[in-house]
């Protein structure tokens, strides 16, 4: 199998970063890199054709013609449906990895569709259920001894899919005045209002994964719904205690019922680009409850733990995924 990928060469975006494991750990042999405009772009192979977004029919063609792959992945979308037909005509199988909210069976129709987490596999009712592991080269351990907290909010999605309006909620009815917030955004407004001056603000994003992390002490992740919620793993193998929702894929990754706060859902049928999708609401009460326990707990024994469990789920660790994916790849 010659296995080429599809998708954004950068460390800077979620694409970008399964991109680069994927073609790192499963060895990819080439890549059609995407251009990612403002998130960047880089090359990391000389096997490697970069195109704008969306490629037309004629790159892709170049791109299949030049490196000759027998099996296509991309990661979310293909970027272009003439990936099928022309995949088709030079006998290539395509593999996709949807990310479920976003999924609509006719858009997304490749030879092997791969579920990241049990969702998708609800809406997808067939093809492979794998893990999706995370590498631990781009996130290196730091030792947690405080108890600041984090709150990482991306380019969002509809009803404050992050739910930061109630984690500053919450945070406001916690009375200590040594506790602190950092709230690194990259999104160009933030989606509530403070003048909370324990609240440190960062706007924009950040050159390298590991610098979301560096400072802070405890991740609060406590995401509605997702794809892949992937900044979960990121947050425990650099070393932070992570408190989440306890509901799918989020509680894929957390397996202490402690940092789990049981939602509420209730489903959005259709809004912008989410489909047919669970959100699960968590209440500023269960925050504000969840956030005074992390405020007194051993910060330094749950650091460590947590990189342990993110090193169990890792590309790295010692379960051997890349042989389970190859083979699932190869079945297309």
């Amino acid at each position: 199998m010659r296995l080429g990928l599809v998708g954004y060469t950068n460390k800077s975006s979620g694409i970008g970063l399964f991109i680069y494991e994927l073609w790192k750990y499963l060895e990819a042999d080439s890549i059609l890199s995407i251009n990612a405009g403002v998130k960047g772009q880089e090359v990391w192979t000389e096997r490697q054709l970069t195109v704008n977004r969306p490629p037309n029919r004629g790159v892709i063609e170049t791109y299949f013609k030049r490196f000759e792959p027998t099996h296509v992945l991309f990661m979310e979308t293909p970027f272009s449906t003439s990936l099928y037909d022309l995949a088709e005509k030079y006998g290539v199988k395509t593999c996709g990895i949807p990310m479920h909210e976003t999924f609509e069976t006719g858009r997304m129709r490749p030879d092997l569709i791969i579920c990241p987490c049990y969702e998708a596999w609800r809406k997808v009712g067939r093809d492979k259920l794998l893990f999706l592991p995370i590498g631990l080269e781009l996130f290196p351990f730091k030792l947690r001894t405080g108890h600041d907290f984090v709150l990482n909010i991306g380019y969002g999605g509809p009803h404050d899919r992050r739910q930061s309006a109630k984690v500053v909620e919450a945070f406001g009815k916690i009375s200590d005045s040594s506790a602190c917030l950092i709230v690194n955004c990259q999104a160009q407004s933030l989606p509530f209002e403070t003048n909370d001056e324990r609240i440190s603000i960062h706007m924009g994003s950040k050159p390298l994964p590991k610098d979301i992390y560096a400072e802070g002490d405890i991740a609060l992740n406590v995401m509605a719904y997702g794809g892949y919620e992937r900044p979960i793993l990121e947050s425990m193998a650099s070393g932070m205690p992570c408190l989440t929702v306890n509901a799918d894929p989020m509680n894929l990754f957390q397996h202490d019922a402690d940092f789990l706060i049981d939602p509420t859902p209730w489903l959005i049928k259709s809004s912008q680009w989410v489909v047919n999708t669970w959100y699960n609401a968590v209440s500023v009460e269960d925050l504000v409850e969840k956030m005074r326990w992390l405020l007194t707990i051993d910060t330094e024994k749950y650091s460590r733990w947590a990189r342990v469990q993110a090193v169990a789920q890792s590309w790295d660790g010692p379960i051997d995924y890349k042989s389970t994916w190859l083979e699932a790849l190869e079945s297309a």
